[in-house]
């Protein structure tokens, strides 16, 4: 990997308030899943404000609900009946007065057909805004990461600063059996928190639940590597917790091409060494290395290390 990559520039701006132009924008935003490369051709100015409205869904938090099925609606069905059995023992005298045609619901009178139209309601409700709200939710994931490696990026630059231009590191790795399925990687960061450029919140993506004070994973460090921070080429050094690893561990080889468990196994997010966030489709940068595995390897092997400082292998 001794070439650079493209990125995305990021946009950063006020929002603007919804506005006939907005709102067009933002049905076809909808249509498009919330991705903006997959909506109909843009003029610039057009893209600059779907990117603003999709960034304040970006904003939304929300937990995602069971779909609906079939066990669903018939439990609904047997508490329905349970509530007309109920309202009508309590409220005889009152129904009998009434003709004793319906049944009563929170004060109202409502008969079953009403019921099971209020059932069918909440069902197609849920339905249908359950994968608008899983879209938010996810993008809210997304854009959380993204900036925990933004505040990460800032203390890379200060502990560099105060380091020469060095990465981090507290022990490098491959000299007495040091390698990645030995020990843990993820030692390498303590400098950045025992050092306070960063805290443990900042180091772990929001969409990775499990109890770590570190979840990304980091460039494994060679005993000779010459990597430095905002210096020279440019290459990444973090990322999404990589897929690879854990299952290795135990003696489970997953395809090499495998994303990251912390985006819904829709991509990753990464860190380079010019403070650059960039998210992979695929974990695959310049002329095909893939970030999880050393240089010309197509499975994660015990003892495996990487060849060079050009040969990006993201480890925890």
């Amino acid at each position: 990997m001794s070439e650079s990559f493209d990125r995305q520039p990021e946009y950063s701006g006020a929002y603007a308030e919804l506005s006939a132009d907005d709102q067009r924008l933002l049905d076809a935003l909808l249509e498009s899943g919330f991705d903006v490369d997959g909506m109909e051709p843009l003029t610039e100015r057009e893209r600059v404000r779907a990117e603003r409205l999709n960034e304040m869904f970006g904003l939304l938090h929300d937990y995602p609900v069971d779909d609906a099925d079939d066990t669903l609606i018939a439990a609904t069905m047997v508490r329905i009946d349970r509530l007309e059995e109920t309202e009508r023992r309590s409220y005889q005298l009152e129904a009998a007065g009434q003709g004793g045609g319906g049944g009563r619901f929170l004060g109202m009178n409502l008969r079953r057909p009403d019921f099971i139209g209020v059932a069918a309601a909440g069902l197609l409700a849920v339905s249908v805004l359950w994968p608008m709200a899983n879209a938010v939710h996810q993008r809210s994931i997304d854009e959380s990461c993204r900036n925990n490696l933004r505040l990460t990026s800032y203390g890379f630059s200060q502990y560099a600063s105060d380091h020469n231009g060095h990465l981090p590191v507290a022990r490098a790795g491959y000299g007495g059996g040091k390698t990645w399925d030995r020990i843990s990687n993820r030692i390498n960061l303590n400098p950045l928190i025992e050092g306070q450029y960063c805290s443990h919140g900042h180091l772990n993506c929001p969409g990775h639940h499990e109890d770590l004070k570190i979840g990304y994973s980091y460039q494994w460090q060679r005993p000779d590597s010459d990597l430095r921070w905002g210096v020279g080429r440019v290459t990444v050094i973090m990322g999404d917790r990589n897929p690879l690893i854990e299952n290795a561990r135990r003696g489970v080889f997953i395809p090499a091409l495998s994303v990251s468990n912390d985006h819904g196994g829709r991509g990753q997010n990464t860190l380079s060494t010019d403070g650059s966030v960039m998210w992979l489709a695929q974990p695959v940068i310049g002329r095909g290395d893939n970030i999880w595995l050393p240089h010309g390897m197509d499975r994660l092997e015990p003892g495996a290390v990487s060849q060079d400082d050009s040969d990006v292998f993201l480890t925890h």
